[in-house]
């Protein structure tokens, strides 16, 4: 994953920060988060080694629970949009609300995660739940660290 998705991100990310059109960049973020997002659930399913009755319980759960992250993935892209429209010219005020909206998308998905953990606790076992939790923060960790080493820092 690490390498196609870093790939992915990476050239992406340099589209997003070169490129004016934005409908093109759009169209290229939407398929490099369904690449993701494929590439995420065939990770989660070698990871979390369900048997067939526990895997009939909790991918219709984990749909929904991806199905609500999906929105706050939106936004995030939206942040990062708004920062390549405006990189090189971030004021104060834009850096605040730029701020602001990336505290608010982080408490959204932490909401999410919250809400989901009974939801998973009652189809999977703790160890099982707890096991997928860490699969997806690793998911999210590279996902983030590819992020983070493609966007530049404010000027």
């Amino acid at each position: 994953m690490k390498t196609l998705t870093g790939i992915a991100l990476a050239a992406l990310t340099a589209v997003v920060f070169s490129t004016p059109a934005a409908a093109q960049v759009r169209s290229e973020i939407e398929l490099t988060r369904q690449q993701i997002q494929t590439e995420r659930q065939a990770l989660v399913t070698a990871g979390m080694e369900l048997t067939d009755e526990e895997a009939a319980k909790f991918w219709p759960v984990y749909r929904e629970y991806r199905a609500e992250l999906a929105p706050i993935g939106d936004r995030q892209v939206e942040l990062i949009m708004g920062y390549a429209d405006r990189f090189g010219s971030v004021d104060d005020d834009y850096a605040q609300k730029m701020l602001d909206e990336h505290l608010n998308i982080q408490q959204a998905k932490l909401e999410v995660l919250r809400k989901y953990v009974p939801k998973f606790l009652a189809v999977l076992s703790a160890v099982k739940v707890a096991r997928f939790y860490q699969i997806e923060n690793k998911l999210d960790a590279v996902v983030a660290f590819d992020l983070a080493a493609s966007i530049p820092v404010l000027q």
